[in-house]
């Protein structure tokens, strides 16, 4: 009778490795539940969700508005809407010596500052 033996994920994949080569992949690896992708994707529309909420509730409360897709003026802009505002601007860091950074920021527009100074002072 013929005993089945366990076999490693690359055998089943049909990965050919040599014995000193690491996995490239999380799939190759075969340490990455197939439901903890849906766990990272729900965690990021969570935060999503919440940065939109805040933001919405603070043009709100301070009656400002941030211009649309059609240039409109809106208290409810989509955090995709925003997200891509915010395309384009770069930080670039300067080191000054082993402990002395720099920052600069190109390209960031009132309409930035009035969106990050409604997200709070953490953002700004």
């Amino acid at each position: 009778m013929l005993q089945a033996r366990p076999l490693h994920v690359s055998e089943v994949a049909g990965i050919r490795r040599t014995p000193t080569e690491q996995p490239t992949t999380l799939r190759q690896l075969g340490a990455f539940p197939k439901h903890a992708l849906s766990l990272v994707m729900v965690r990021c529309l969570l935060v999503y969700r919440l940065a939109e909420h805040r933001l919405r509730q603070q043009l709100a409360a301070t009656g400002q508005t941030v211009p649309d897709q059609l240039k409109r003026p809106t208290s409810r802009p989509t955090m995709r809407w925003v997200f891509q505002c915010f395309e384009g601007i770069e930080l670039l860091y300067i080191r000054h010596g082993p402990h002395q950074t720099a920052a600069l920021i190109f390209r960031l527009t009132p309409l930035h500052q009035q969106i990050l100074a409604c997200l709070g002072p953490a953002y700004e």
